[in-house]
């Protein structure tokens, strides 16, 4: 709890990321309860401020401020219907309840003969005076607009007893009148920072809702007109009033059908299509106009949108996408892997799939958590061929393998004169080549803090600006960042967390090799029949060589796989004759005997255990040593290593 003039401030939760900010409006004996509340509430999405104040003392400057900064603000009796009139922020009021009502006037016949219930601006509730009349309980009942008159009438009131909120009450002891406190409950007021939460949750996503729509209304380059249903314009873009030729004051809340005849927005309004196509002149020139269709819940007309461009930069776009299109598949810039591709069938890769294609149907962000040699890309690639982008560009690039002037010119491309040696009329960056496609980012725990902010504001404005470039260029790609590192474990300055919690929308982990067991051998009898040849086609993996694979705990994953299976493919071929016990000695040889000896050591927790049998047969079955190679190894003595076996020594 923190102090700030006559306002306090408690705050809940670490968390970086934007957090719901609830002022709490309270006075008093109120301010009491509230604080005891929020010391039980238990939420890092919240942070509380407090601020007491009553009537026109919220007002102040410094109080204000610490109201206006939060989302929500939560207050009692008079206080909730002044901040209401007097702040923009929604104000949730604690509710007193019937119960609460009747427990006090029970506390005040106890007190005194004839109690009064003082209440601000609006009465007891109807039900909770006929109650009172049906158990025989005589309580009058006090309303008031302002202080002089809350004196006044408790002034010329014959109640003895003065129940009502801590102003009522403290204007009663100052006229000798006995008081009973009216508060909300505990549990009212946790309900009521529950629904002050999940309120400031709903205007935030209703806030980013309409910065959406209006960046897109605005920063479109087609002229838009939004008619409600009665074709009046109730909002357009700076483009809708060039193409319209009409004054910019003129044109809102007037009727676009009698602007623009030719649109025949009334046919479309009687008709039942939810879309049509228009071309119309205007100003001498072809229009080409789509209008879609807005209707209510009951299914009935409520506006419409219309989008309009000059045909000739229709047909122009369109020639523009085809060459762009064409460019790209020359460039190569095509996701070529799909889910098909991804060999494996244990639980944890087939779980993983599940997740890729259902991430697969979002244009979200998505975040791969994978160590080396896992196969990001594939998924990112089977992600992309998957989606609505599937048609667009893919393009791949390893922000580990660039330095940083380089890999931001890559990006975000360069204007004409940017720097010495740049190309002449400059060139587009992959964030305008992946437009409309997907951005694949790998190893982006390597971006430096300079690119990482100006990635944060791609994701947050969808738009770029070459290097050395003075235009905005918007841009619609949805980017696939991968990493094998723990970036959350990773300190902020290293990695900024506002542009891991932008990326981190969706989130896939690929799981390593040795937590895929069963498909190990799968995996390498794939890449087998792919790189054998004709010399060596009929040689079949025996029981000891899928062993040795299981036994080995790839450290590499599927790269390290495919390096092992190429070179035990070698070792095969330099072999004049085969055999069993010649495929284990190239599969040893391909994995590294020490590598594969370290690893069936810790399999067997050697360093825990000890030697044991197992261990002691594993070492004999693969490598085939004798007892005294065995027990040279293990630290042991041949009498023990025959102990443990149960062999003649």
């Amino acid at each position: 709890m923190r102090g700030a003039g006559d306002s306090r401030a408690v705050q809940t939760g670490k968390g970086e990321r934007r957090m719901i900010r609830i002022c709490c409006i309270t006075y008093k004996d109120v301010d009491r309860l509230v604080r005891e509340a929020l010391e039980s509430y238990q939420d890092n999405d919240v942070e509380f401020s407090i601020v007491e104040g009553l009537r026109t003392e919220i007002l102040e400057e410094e109080k204000r401020k610490v109201i206006e900064g939060a989302d929500v603000a939560i207050a009692a009796g008079a206080n909730a219907q002044i901040a209401a009139a007097a702040f923009q922020i929604p104000v949730l009021q604690l509710r007193i309840t019937d119960f609460d009502y009747l427990t006090a006037v029970e506390q005040g016949l106890k007190l005194g003969r004839a109690p009064a219930v003082v209440t601000y601006q609006q009465p007891i509730s109807k039900s909770m005076k006929e109650y009172l009349q049906i158990i025989g309980r005589e309580v009058e009942n006090i309303v008031y607009e302002d202080t002089e008159e809350l004196q006044e009438a408790l002034s010329d009131s014959r109640a003895d007893v003065i129940i009502g909120a801590t102003h009522a009450v403290e204007v009663g002891k100052r006229l000798g009148r006995k008081t009973v406190l009216l508060y909300p409950s505990f549990a009212c007021i946790l309900d009521t920072i529950a629904e002050a939460k999940n309120l400031a949750r709903e205007l935030e996503k209703e806030r980013n809702k309409n910065q959406y729509i209006n960046g897109l209304l605005h920063c479109s380059v087609n002229g838009i007109f939004l008619v409600d249903s009665l074709c009046r314009v109730i909002d357009f873009n700076q483009k809708a009033v060039e193409l319209a030729a009409i004054e910019r004051e003129k044109l809102k809340y007037s009727y676009l059908d009698q602007i623009l005849p030719n649109l025949k927005l009334n046919e479309f309004v009687w008709g039942s299509a939810q879309e049509a196509l228009r071309i119309i002149k205007l100003g001498g020139k072809e229009m080409f106009c789509n209008i879609v269709r807005l209707d209510n819940r009951r299914s009935q007309f409520d506006g419409a949108v219309i989008m309009m461009y000059y045909l000739d930069e229709l047909k122009h776009q369109i020639r523009q996408r085809e060459k762009e299109e064409r460019q790209r598949k020359e460039k190569g810039f095509k996701a070529k892997r799909n889910f098909s591709d991804i060999i494996g069938s244990s639980l944890a890769i087939r779980r993983c799939i599940e997740d890729a294609r259902f991430y697969a149907e979002s244009e979200s962000n998505l975040m791969v958590y994978g160590e080396t040699g896992t196969g990001k890309e594939i998924f990112a690639q089977s992600v992309h061929n998957q989606s609505r982008r599937k048609k667009e560009a893919f393009i791949a690039v390893n922000c580990a393998a660039l330095p940083e002037n380089l890999l931001e010119t890559e990006l975000f491309g360069y204007d004409e004169g940017a720097f010495t040696g740049g190309r002449k009329g400059g060139k587009k960056g992959l964030f305008e080549l992946a437009d409309h496609g997907t951005l694949f980012l790998d190893e982006i725990g390597e971006l430096s803090p300079g690119l990482q902010s100006r990635l944060l504001r791609v994701l947050q404005e969808k738009e770029i600006m070459h290097v050395g470039g003075q235009r905005i260029i918007p841009v619609d790609v949805r980017i696939i960042a991968a990493t094998n590192k723990g970036l959350e474990q990773m300190d902020a300055s290293a990695f900024r967390r506002d542009l891991l919690y932008r990326l981190n929308v969706l989130e896939l982990n690929i799981p390593p090799l040795r937590e895929r067991e069963d498909d190990v051998a799968e995996l390498f009898d794939f890449y087998y029949k792919k790189k054998r040849d004709m010399s060596i086609h009929q040689i079949e993996l025996t029981k000891e060589a899928k062993e040795i694979l299981i036994l080995y705990h790839w450290p590499g994953n599927i790269r390290e796989l495919q390096n092992v299976c190429e070179r035990f493919c070698l070792y095969l071929k330099q072999s004049a004759r085969c055999s069993d016990a010649l495929i284990r000695k190239c599969m040893i040889r391909a994995v590294g005997e020490e590598r594969l000896r370290n690893n069936i050591l810790e399999s067997y927790e050697f360093g825990e255990k000890g030697a044991t049998p197992e261990l002691v047969g594993a070492l004999k079955r693969i490598f085939s040593y004798n007892r005294e190679q065995i027990a040279k190894l293990l630290g042991i003595s041949r009498t023990t290593l025959w102990r443990l076996t149960r062999e003649e020594p």
